[in-house]
C-alpha cells in the first residue's frame, strides 16, 4: 500500500483537488437549473447556492480520491491503467479529433434532428452558460465523470468479466474490455437520465437523444482510455465541452 500511495499521491491529489473544484462549481449553478418549485423546497431546508457548493465539493473530492484509488488498483490489474508520464502527439490528435466531432456532435443533432420532437432543447440555448457552468463542465464532467465511469466503472467491469469468463487466461482479453467499454457506457448515459427528466422530462424521444448522444461519446473516451490512458480521455470529454460551448456562445 505504501508503494502504491508513493507511486500515485500526484495522481490522487490532482484528482482530489479538481473532484473539489468541479463539485464546487457545479454545486454554485446547480440550484437555479432547477424548477422554481424545487428551489424553493431546497432553500426551505437551508440548502442555498454555499450549502449546495459545499456538499457537491466534499462529494465529488471524494469520488476523485476513493473512486480514483480503486480505479488505479482495477485498472492496473486489467491493463487499462497506463503509467505513461508525458502527452504524446498520436494520442493527443485522437482526443483532439474527438473533442471537435463530439462538440459538433452535441449541437448540431439538437439543432437538426431533435429539437423538430423536442422544442424545449431549443430553450435552453436560449439562455447562455454561466462562467460556473463552463468550469463545471471541463472539472467535474471532463475529470470527475472520468474517473467514475471510465477509470473506475470500466476497469471493475472488466475485471469481473475476466473472474467470471477467463480465469484461464492470464490477461484480459479485447472483447472482455469492449464489452467493458460498451457497459459503461449505457451507464454513463443512464446517469444523464435524472437530469433530462428534470430539463425536458422523459419522453421516448428525450431518452432516445440521452443514450445516443451520451452513449456514442463514452464509447469514443472508453475507446481512448483503453487505447492510450486516462489523460486523453480526459481530454476528448472536456473538449468535446469546450467545443460545443463555444459554438453555443458565440453563434446560438
Amino acid at each position: 500500500m505504501k508503494a502504491f500511495i508513493k507511486a500515485y499521491w500526484k495522481t490522487l491529489l490532482f484528482f482530489t483537488v479538481v473532484g473539489w473544484i468541479g463539485g464546487w462549481v457545479s454545486g454554485l449553478y446547480l440550484l437555479e437549473s432547477y424548477p422554481p418549485e424545487m428551489q424553493q423546497e431546497m432553500l426551505a431546508q437551508g440548502m442555498t447556492d454555499m450549502n449546495m457548493a459545499l456538499t457537491m465539493a466534499i462529494q465529488s473530492a471524494t469520488y476523485g480520491l476513493v473512486l480514483g484509488t480503486a480505479g488505479i488498483w482495477l485498472g492496473r490489474k486489467v491493463g487499462l491503467w497506463k503509467d505513461e508520464r508525458h502527452i504524446t502527439k498520436k494520442p493527443l490528435l485522437a482526443a483532439l479529433v474527438i473533442s471537435l466531432i463530439g462538440g459538433l456532435g452535441i449541437i448540431l443533432p439538437d439543432l437538426l434532428f431533435f429539437s423538430k420532437y423536442e422544442p424545449a432543447l431549443l430553450d435552453m440555448y436560449a439562455v447562455k452558460p454561466t462562467i460556473p457552468y463552463l468550469l463545471a463542465t471541463v472539472t467535474y464532467g471532463a475529470v470527475i465523470e472520468e474517473i467514475m465511469f471510465r477509470l473506475f466503472m470500466m476497469s471493475l467491469v472488466a475485471f469481473v468479466l475476466h473472474l467470471l469468463f477467463e480465469r484461464k487466461r492470464k490477461e484480459v482479453s479485447t472483447a472482455v474490455l469492449v464489452v467493458a467499454n460498451v457497459i459503461s457506457a449505457l451507464l454513463f448515459a443512464a446517469g444523464h437520465l435524472p437530469v433530462n427528466e428534470m430539463m425536458y422530462g422523459l419522453t421516448p424521444m428525450i431518452v432516445f437523444r440521452c443514450f445516443l448522444l451520451n452513449g456514442v461519446f463514452a464509447l469514443a473516451f472508453g475507446w481512448l482510455y483503453r487505447k492510450y490512458g486516462l489523460r486523453y480521455a480526459m481530454i476528448a470529454h472536456g473538449g468535446c465541452h469546450v467545443v460545443s460551448k463555444l459554438i453555443w456562445l458565440l453563434f446560438l
